[in-house]
């Protein structure tokens, strides 16, 4: 039997509801982002496909070039907006974090162990002590320093963002070159 086996009657019904309303935002916080990063590719991918299709199926003249210049500039408007929206959604998704693992450890769910082993009660998305300790001292600087953090699928989508952003500005050159050329 775990030794946090009573934890159950040292906390109170408030604070139990507390930490499961904590893990349930945290579990829609994070299923946004990633509803959100579907929809944004969707939509890239298909301004993507109409780009390629002027290139590759239509012929070079200043109306394509318009279209593509159109078009790149929508796709970069378009990526700009979904990289600020996942840049405030992680932003609300770490304050979460950092709200249900402060409870966690305020609450005891870090000190107890359970038996045989140094696994603790701390759940889902799951903070280290030290980084705990971190936030408790500075959570904003901490919150801060993690939008980006190596190691996490977030810096995958901001690269992500940034590739189709660095993208759409090189189809933007390419239009605005080949319509200066018509001239």
């Amino acid at each position: 039997m775990p030794e946090g086996s009573s934890i159950k009657n040292k906390l109170t019904n408030s604070q139990i509801a507390l930490w499961r309303e904590a893990l349930t935002h945290l579990r829609h916080l994070s299923d946004d982002v990633w509803k959100v990063l579907k929809l944004f590719l969707t939509l890239n991918a298909i301004l993507l496909i109409i780009i390629i299709s002027f290139l590759v199926f239509l012929p070079s003249n200043r109306s394509i070039g318009f279209l593509l210049a159109l078009v790149s500039i929508a796709g970069a408007l378009l990526t700009l907006a979904a990289r600020f929206i996942l840049k405030r959604h992680r932003i609300y998704y770490l304050q979460m974090l950092a709200k249900k693992s402060l409870l966690e450890d305020e609450f005891g769910f870090y000190a107890i162990k359970l038996a045989g082993n140094k696994n603790d009660l701390a759940f889902p998305w799951r903070l280290t002590p030290e980084v705990v300790t971190e936030l408790k001292q500075n959570s904003e600087a901490w919150i801060e320093k993690s939008i980006r953090a190596k190691g996490t699928i977030a810096r995958v989508q901001f690269l992500i963002y940034e590739v189709l952003v660095g993208f759409y500005a090189f189809v933007l050159i390419f239009a605005v070159l080949s319509l200066l050329r018509r001239f």
